[in-house]
């Protein structure tokens, strides 16, 4: 599914209008038709509209139109003033006053009004908001805010369109219409509570006026990334699926290693190395009984690796993992740098892994590997020496220039995870605020490293490994609810993996 940000989706809209000859009114008609289909599978009948005086207004006014022909109880209000309402959205306006329909302009009768209906319809600001909202709108969203059941139209306002950021206050709406394509502002940051459930509605702009617009972003829908997921043949064998190799882990941190082995299994890979330390080969051995161990020596609490041993592994390993629980120490900078030098299989960076980059991230331009980092915003802020709060804020611009610049794969985790190639973005809407749990990023380099290894390309990796990932957790959500663990995201990965996966069912 496509995502735009509003300048594209203004251009999609004018190139409708001028080039393809679909006369505005058209559209605000048909987005208020969708909008009716959705009230009305809401079962409610006194529905308040509180209209802005753009476009996302003459929405709510076409909309009042329609609800009142079909016999709804409706009220109508237009803040902040009736008089700025213009072009398309003026002519709805008329004619609902035509009709002979009082639009109010009274923020008490409007609170009043919220307390008694069924559904209010939040068509105040739309996608072009730039700035915060002014101080004569707050309290008329706060009175929305207050309401049974919130729909807003196109986007809830207040919401930023492009960052997903609340733009001094915005109204929480638990539906959301938007129209053709999703916005930034519905999967990223705050905006991606505030929109609730997120409908997209076709009105009538052809396919081709939006394939012109050569929109870079997409994101997860039905059938995507859910089609990337490859079916096995029945006669097959575990070399078709890949020899992996995750190399982590110290005796602080065994758990990591663990982790990351049972996940590349549970994703199917054919054949999982272990490369630790030989000091925590009990308790790996113990609870990965199915994995090929990689044991070396230690020193300085940290794994050795000599060049010898990583030529050894080269030859080995279709796809290589590096950095769950191996550590943040200087002398591991060396073996990194000689996987990237001459590896010429996919490589995962991971956790301490991208620490010990950040002391040279410059190594990522000689690497003969196609490498997929994997930072956390904390991580990504010691890469590229911006502050956390900055990234959270521009999350897909940093993810995207240091992808490119750095010729990788950057998949930047979080509540919407971000994978891109620094050309394409795609924006992940599965997983759970129960995911932030110690682990679970040891459980995605796995999943990845098993994908690597079974031929998908670095970048479908990224974006289908994200998702599963994503999807593991919620399942996991349903049973375990905030208290899930890394080991419950594990245990789901196995059912992820089958030729029936279109089966679940997304929103």
């Amino acid at each position: 599914m496509k995502v735009v940000n509003a300048n594209e989706m203004r251009e999609i809209d004018k190139r409708a209008i001028e080039k393809y000859k679909i006369p505005g009114i058209i559209l605000m008609e048909n987005a208020a038709y969708g909008l009716l289909e959705e009230i009305e599978r809401l079962n409610g009948k006194r529905i308040t509209i509180v209209c802005g005086t753009g476009n996302n207004g003459g929405d709510g006014f076409a909309l009042a139109r329609l609800l009142l022909i079909r016999g709804y109880d409706v009220e109508v209000f237009c803040f902040p003033d009736l008089e700025k309402v213009k072009g398309d959205a003026r002519i709805n306006l008329d004619i609902l006053l035509n009709m002979g329909i009082k639009i109010y302009n009274d923020l008490n009768k409007l609170e009043n009004s919220i307390r008694y209906s069924d559904v209010i319809v939040d068509a105040l600001l739309g996608t072009g908001l730039s700035g915060d909202v002014k101080e004569e709108l707050k309290k008329v969203i706060d009175a929305i805010n207050k309401g049974r059941l919130k729909l807003s139209v196109d986007i809830p306002s207040g919401i930023n369109s492009d960052t997903g950021s609340i733009m001094g206050t915005c109204v929480f709406a638990d539906i959301t219409v938007t129209f053709e394509c999703l916005k930034l502002g519905h999967i990223l940051l705050e905006g991606k509570e505030a929109s609730g459930k997120v409908i997209v509605k076709k009105i009538g702009i052809p396919v081709s006026c939006i394939e012109e617009q050569s929109i870079k972003i997409f994101t997860s829908d039905k059938e995507y990334p859910i089609s990337l997921i490859k079916k096995r043949r029945l006669d097959t064998n575990k070399g078709d699926y890949g020899k992996v190799a995750i190399i982590g882990g110290n005796y602080k941190m065994s758990g990591a290693i663990i982790l990351a082995l049972k996940s590349a299994l549970r994703s199917g890979a054919g054949l999982v190395y272990g490369v630790f330390p030989k000091t925590i080969l009990d308790r790996v051995g113990a609870l990965v009984t199915e994995a090929v161990y990689f044991p070396c020596e230690e020193k300085h609490e940290h794994i050795f690796l000599d060049d010898y041993s990583l030529n050894i592994l080269f030859q080995k390993s279709s796809a290589i993992g590096f950095g769950v629980g191996i550590g943040n120490f200087d002398e591991l900078l060396h073996p990194l740098q000689y996987i990237l030098e001459h590896y010429e299989g996919p490589l995962v960076i991971d956790a301490d892994g991208l620490n010990v980059l950040s002391r040279n991230k410059t190594i990522l331009k000689s690497a003969k590997s196609k490498v997929i980092l994997t930072p956390h915003p904390g991580e990504m802020a010691r890469l590229t020496g911006y502050d956390i709060d900055y990234i959270n804020k521009n999350r897909i611009n940093v993810a995207k220039s240091f992808a490119k610049e750095y010729n990788s794969i950057v998949l930047l985790k979080g509540s919407s995870t971000v994978v891109t190639d620094g050309e394409l973005i795609y924006i992940n809407r599965t997983g759970n605020p129960g995911m932030a749990t110690a682990g679970s990023g040891d459980v995605l380099t796995g999943v990845l490293v098993s994908l690597l290894g079974q031929g998908y390309s670095p970048f479908e990796a990224a974006i289908l490994g994200s998702f599963i990932h994503g999807i593991s957790g919620d399942r996991a959500y349903q049973k375990h609810g905030y208290g899930l663990t890394a080991m419950d995201l594990v245990d789901n990965l196995g059912f992820l993996f089958k030729k029936d996966i279109g089966s679940i069912k997304l929103e």
